[in-house]
Formats: structure tokens, sequence, C-alpha cells
């Protein structure tokens, strides 16, 4: 038996095994633990505190013994209790607010520090400022840290990874350039034998860092926070931290990962007219179309009833040049769009369907109107630290290459400071304009520079860390006000395609195009798989509906997709989509689709190791136990020989019988949960490649009776 083959079939024992042990609810054990470490870290007399920094080169820890100590009266809702702590420096008048919400349906406690100079003068230095520091117990079995890589545009992005945490071992982690997601997602599973462990997420679109220590067994150390501090606060000023969650749970990892994906759901899903965002299903157009093809586009879906939620027009419909090198020039081009966009939206909105538009406010290119007349609101580098030009070849491999340099900086980029007020201002009014003056649903904001460098050429040797700090606190403020403008609205995060994903941003913001690398079904099935543990809601695009196979197809979606319907030359300025475009085949395959959304916000299982090997076949399952319902996707590849495999079904009720139907075949079986948990279910696929999906319900008189999406 080869290797890859060997390690292959224990993998995927393993996952099965482990996921089989338990379902993803709540237990009492959780809750306890979840309300002991409160106990232990969140009162006035706790000897333990989660957080910790250096003031005046004396530990925090020494420090706030000594301080006044206020511990104001908790404030409680039926979904959550809000708890302070507040400390005060009789010396210097710095004051250190701890504010932590513990979650009454979630063993899951969740903080940010805020850092006040209330007194009359320059504070001493802080530095090291960790939002997490703590130490938990890592019993004789040992513990594994899981995470994942973050999006740079390659076939790896969101590609699962372990650590093994043995006697003095360590792992660091940083996502590197300034965006939080861009070689690591800001999220962790420190698991523990025997079963059980906490996860961390970290909410700080900048640089965070992350270290995971063993210290004398059995403790391992979590500290996380900036990357860099080193900073004195001016009279008045106050800074924040990342914010922290830290979810405890019992038994194996997989059912962690199930807790986190409710939890997030629940208390980290944007809001649209005050409710949870439903997520869109997009067709997706390049900005530089003419309006008049958007017309003829837009009249085709409503005319064949296509199933849509919103119409997507993105870059290159501003400026006086091509995209990338004219943002800071919005004005919008006049031989594309002479009456703008309120036609394409008016259309829509008359069918109930939205219309999102690209921007990229944070770059300001040299030569543009911004550039020239803002100027004080824009950071600059010395011409010796802007490193690249960009490429362009737009084939692969040489596509990831030249859009990987993208963590870099090009000679012309500036970056508007969203740290100060005033800037932050304009830009919020200017945008907000743009939503009511083009009638807009959906606020596509890109950001296509890493603000690192940016950030730290702005300090002064004894304020760094202070830019970024703003910043990001400027970033927040800014949708945080586009949102209570606009209930209506829906933020897309891309920045570079998933480079800026964390607890901030996907609870204000999803990622509907979670990489740049979308070409390749085989990339896009690893994506979903490593991505799917962390973010429930997420997109991806590059694959054409009705024109293109139901490999790519299925490879391609998640809980959302972002699909091209018609290429700007099926309908040249405005002339009729040809009638041989396959309608009946797009709204069938959009209709299938539509139907199964509702579980892709359900637990998630991988049946199959992660792998990107041509010869191998990826699966996994997506269970809404509310509804005693899933699907299963599998695929097999291009160059496996296998025709079918053998999936172990996960959390299923053994007793409970299931009417299972492959999508497209009138044919159903039904099985009991026990068999499909332990025999599995046989899935053939004689294509290559190929692709099934698998629909399960309990079967009559069994169902469930409750049938709304979450």
């Amino acid at each position: 038996m080869r290797l890859r083959t060997f390690f292959a079939l224990c993998g995927a024992a393993l996952i099965g095994l482990a996921a089989r042990a338990w379902a993803a609810t709540q237990t009492a054990q959780g809750m306890k633990t979840q309300r002991a470490w409160l106990k232990s870290h969140f009162s006035r007399q706790a000897g333990k505190l989660p957080f910790s920094f250096s003031y005046a080169d004396q530990p925090s820890a020494a420090l706030l013994r000594s301080w006044r100590v206020a511990q104001p009266r908790p404030s409680a809702s039926p979904a959550l209790t809000r708890h302070r702590l507040i400390w005060t420096d009789p010396d210097t008048g710095l004051e250190v607010r701890l504010e932590g919400i513990e979650f009454r349906r979630h063993p899951v406690v969740e903080w940010v520090v805020y850092l006040k100079n209330t007194g009359a003068k320059d504070t001493p230095i802080l530095q090291d400022i960790r939002a997490l520091d703590t130490a938990v117990d890592a019993p004789a079995g040992g513990a594994v840290v899981h995470y994942a890589r973050g999006a740079t545009c390659s076939m790896d992005d969101y590609q699962p990874l372990t650590q093994a945490m043995g006697p003095g071992a360590k792992l660091h982690v940083q996502p590197g350039g300034g965006r939080s997601s861009s070689d690591f997602l800001p999220f962790f599973n420190l698991e523990s034998l025997p079963p059980g462990g906490v996860i961390l997420g970290l909410g700080w679109s900048g640089e965070w860092a992350a270290d995971f220590t063993v210290e004398a067994p059995p403790r391992i150390r979590l500290a996380a926070g900036l990357a860099q501090t080193r900073l004195k606060l001016q009279p008045g000023e106050e800074i924040r931290t990342p914010r922290i969650a830290l979810l405890f749970y019992e038994g194996d990892w997989i059912r962690g990962q199930n807790l986190w994906r409710r939890f997030v759901l629940e208390h980290h899903r944007p809001r649209v007219n005050g409710q949870p965002l439903q997520p869109p299903v997009f067709n997706g157009n390049w900005g530089g179309t003419p309006a008049a093809s958007h017309l003829a586009n837009i009249k085709a879906i409503l005319a064949h009833d296509l199933p849509i939620d919103a119409y997507w027009i993105d870059a290159e419909w501003f400026g006086t040049g091509p995209w990338p090198v004219n943002p800071g020039n919005w004005q919008v081009k006049q031989d594309l769009y002479p009456a703008g966009f309120k036609l394409l939206s008016d259309l829509l909105h008359q069918s109930g369907k939205r219309l999102l538009l690209w921007f990229e406010p944070e770059r300001v290119c040299e030569g543009t109107p911004w550039a020239a007349e803002l100027g004080r609101w824009l950071l600059a580098l010395p011409k010796e630290r802007r490193y690249y030009n960009w490429g362009d070849r737009h084939s692969f491999p040489d596509w990831v290459t030249s859009e990987s340099r993208r963590n870099q900086i090009q000679e012309g980029d500036r970056l508007f400071n969203l740290a100060l007020p005033a800037a932050r201002q304009f830009l919020t009014d200017f945008i907000s304009s743009r939503i009511t003056e083009f009638g807009l649903d959906c606020y596509r904001h890109d950001a296509n520079i890493a603000p690192l460098e940016f950030w730290r050429a702005a300090d002064a040797p004894d304020r760094q860390g202070l830019t970024e700090i703003h910043w990001v606190e400027g970033l927040y403020a800014f949708w945080d006000e586009l949102l209570r403008r606009h209930p209506h609205l829906i933020i897309d995060n891309c920045a570079s395609g998933g480079r800026r994903i964390d607890l901030e941003t996907i609870s204000r913001s999803t990622p509907f195009w979670r990489t740049d690398f979308p070409g390749d079904p085989v990339g896009k099935q690893c994506h979903t798989y490593g991505i799917s543990f962390w973010v429930p809601l997420n997109a991806t695009g590059g694959v054409r509906l009705g024109r293109d196979s139901d490999y790519a197809w299925w490879s391609s979606v998640s809980s959302s997709i972002a699909f091209e319907l018609f290429g700007n030359g099926d309908a040249p300025q405005g002339r009729p989509v040809p009638e041989t475009f396959p309608f009946a085949k797009a709204r069938t395959t959009l209709q299938q689709y539509r139907a199964l959304q509702p579980y892709f916000l359900g637990d998630y299982y991988p049946l199959t190791p992660y792998t990107k090997a041509a010869d191998a076949w990826m699966a996994w399952q997506l269970h809404r136990s509310d509804l005693g319902a899933g699907l299963v996707q599998a695929f097999r590849r291009a160059k496996s020989p296998e025709r079918a495999v053998q999936l172990r079904l996960q959390g299923l009720a053994a007793k409970t019988r299931y009417v299972l139907r492959r999508l497209g075949a009138p044919e159903t079986e039904e099985l009991s949960g026990q068999d499909l948990m332990q025999a599995g279910l046989r899935v053939p696929i004689n294509d290559q490649p190929g692709a099934a999906v698998i629909v399960y319900e309990k079967a009559a008189g069994q169902a469930s009776q409750q049938r709304q999406s979450r």
C-alpha cells in the first residue's frame, strides 16, 4: 500500500471515530467550565487576569494589585451578561477597563481591554499589550493546536494545519502585512487528550500575533494581542485591544468546531434591517461593462425567472484609466454609465433584487484627485520601502505569483488614514452618499495593499502600534456608521480575496469573494473544506452557470456563491443575450442550490481527509439537527481510479431512519442513522472528474416540525 493512501485511510478513520463521539449540542460541563473560568478571571478578587501588559517596565499583574479597582453591577439580558472591571493608577491616571461578555446559550467568554489616560500628562510607556494571557491545563495525554492558513491567492488558502504541543513546544502565528487573515486565520482550537479543549477567536483587523507555549507540565500558555506595541498615551487618549473569544468544549475537536459555528451564527452574524443575514446568491459582472449590457443582462435574468438575490458590478467602473492604478478617482465613467447606476438599481428593486458595487477606498493612487486634494489624510512610504510592481500574467501558475505580490506596495500607492476622525467622516459621508445616489444594497469593500508598512512608518519610537490601533478602530467606526445610516446594507469584505477575516469583520461583513484563486475546482473544494471549520458564511466565484460542468458548479458553492452568467461578449452594447443560452439549465441548477442553501448553516463534518491530490476523493457533510436533515457533497477528482467511496456520516440519531436522495435522480434509499454512521453510505461517481450531492431527511413520521431557516 502506498504511504499516501495509508495515511489517507488513517486520517479518514480518525475523523470518523472522533466526530461520531459527540453531537454538537451543549452540555452542562461546558457551561460549568465557562462559569468557573469567569469566576477566576473576571472578579476583583480573582487571582488571575486574562490579559497582561508592561507599564513603566513593570508587569501589569503586580501593578494592578495596588491600583484602585471598581466592579460595576453586571448587566444581563436573556442571551448574555456583560461584566466590567476598572482599574485606575492613582499616580498617572491610567485607566484599564476590562469589558467582558458571558453568553447564556454558549460556553463562551468574550472581552476587550481598553486603556485610557485620564491624567494631565503623557503616560509612561505601555508595551507588550496582550489582550489574552492565560494558562490552561494540558493533560498527560498531550495537546494539539488546530488552525488554518489564510488567503494568499493559492491552492493552499484555508488549508487545515495542526501543531502537536509536546514538552517544550512553542507555536507563534501572525498574519503578515497588517490584514488579519493573509497568512493565517485568527482562529485556533487547542484540543487536549482526553477529549476536550478551548477555541480561541481573535477580532482584530490588523497585525495580531498569537503564541502557544508549553510551560511546566501540565500547563500551556495562550497569549495573543497586537504584534507590536510600545507607546505612551496622551491626556484623554484611549486605545483598545483585539477582541478575544474563548469557547470551552468537551469531546473531540470537530464537536468544538461545530459549537464555534453555532456561536458565530448566533452572535457574530451581520444583520440586515435588524434580521440575521440570509446568504445572498450573486450574479457577478465586471465593472468595465457598459450599462446597456448590464440592463440587457438584468432583463434576461428577470424574463427567465432566475432566482438570484443580487447583481454584482465589480471594478473598473470609475476614473479615467484602467484599474488598478486609479483608486482615488471615483468619478463614474461616462462612456460606460452615462446615467449612473440608478437605472440598474431601480430595475432590480422592482423585482426585489439588489445591486452590489465594488469600491477600494483605502488605496489612493498618485495622480488622482484624492491624492491631490486629500494629501493631509494620506499615509505614504519612503521610496526605498515601496517594493514591487503589479504583474500582468493571469494564467496558472503565474497568476498565483503575480497576485500574491499584493502583500507588498507599489510605488504610487498611498493609504487613506482612517485613524483621523476628519478623514473618516469624509469617507463615511462620501460612501454613504454613493449608496443613496446609486441605490446600492451591497457595498463591496476591497483592500489591495498591505497597510502594515504604512502604519509603522507613521509611528514615532514612543508611539509604536498607535497608528494601527486608531486606524483599525476607525475602520470599525466607518462600517458601523454606514450600517447605522443604511440598515438594509450588506457589506462584502474582500481585501484581495479573503485577507481581512476575523471576529470583528465577520460581525459586520461577509467574505463573498474569499480568495483571489477562484478558477480551479480542486482549489475551491480545498478552500471550502478548510474555511468551513471557522467561517460559516462565505462565498467564491469564477464559475459560469449553465455553461460550466456540474463538477465545476458544485465545487464552487458554499453558504453563498457569486457566479457568472453572461460574459462581456454575450451581450455587447446591450444587444440581446443569444437565444442559445441554456436558461432552463441555469434556472434548474439555481433552484436546486437554493433549496439546499439552508443546510450550509448547519454543523460541518469532513468525511475524508484534506488533500490537494488529483487522484483522490473529497467529501463533507452539512447537518441541520433542528431539521433532522442535511446534505453530503462528494467529489471524484480527475485522476482518481476509485469509482465509489464509503462515507460514514456524522451527527445523526442512531435509531432514526433517514430517506436519502441523490440530486438529479428520482430513486430514494432509506437507512438508519446507525447504519449511516457505522457502515456508511456508498457513493458512486462514474464521471472523472465528477460530483455527487446527496440530500437526506428523517423518514415520514419522524420528521422535525421545525422547518424554518436559522
